[in-house]
C-alpha cells in the first residue's frame, strides 16, 4: 500500500529544532516499515491545528489522496492532524468518499482494515 505521512508542529522554534517533527517521524516510518507499505511522502507544516487553513502541505496531500496517488495518510496522533472534531469528521468523509483510508497511530484508527472502517 502507498501511503502519505502527515507531520504538524505549531511554531517556527519546533520547526526549526524539529524535535516534535522527529518523534512523529519516527512513529510514521516504524509503522509504515512494520506493515511492509510504501512512503510515498513525508510532509509537514508549521501551523496551529485550531483549523485547516493556512496548512498548504496537509492541502496538497488531501488533493493527491483525491488524485490516486497513495491509498492511505499517516499520522502520529490525531491533534497533530485536526483539533477540531468537525474538521475530523470532515477527513474522515472525505478519505471515505474519495476511497482512501486514514490512519491514526495514537488512537489506533485504521480504515485500512474492515473493523476499522
Amino acid at each position: 500500500m502507498r501511503v502519505y505521512g502527515y507531520m504538524r508542529v505549531s511554531t517556527e522554534e519546533q520547526g526549526d529544532s524539529r524535535a516534535g517533527l522527529e518523534a512523529q517521524e519516527s512513529a510514521i516510518r516504524s509503522e509504515v516499515e512494520r506493515r511492509g507499505w510504501e512512503l510515498v511522502d513525508l510532509r509537514h507544516d508549521v501551523a496551529s491545528g485550531k483549523s485547516l487553513r493556512r496548512r498548504d502541505m496537509l492541502g496538497e496531500t488531501l488533493r493527491d489522496l483525491a488524485a490516486g496517488k497513495a491509498e492511505a495518510l499517516v499520522v502520529a496522533k490525531l491533534d497533530r492532524l485536526s483539533r477540531s472534531v468537525l474538521d475530523f469528521a470532515g477527513i474522515m468523509e472525505t478519505a471515505a468518499d474519495e476511497k482512501w483510508s486514514l490512519v491514526v497511530l495514537d488512537l489506533g484508527v485504521d480504515t485500512t482494515t474492515a473493523n476499522g472502517e
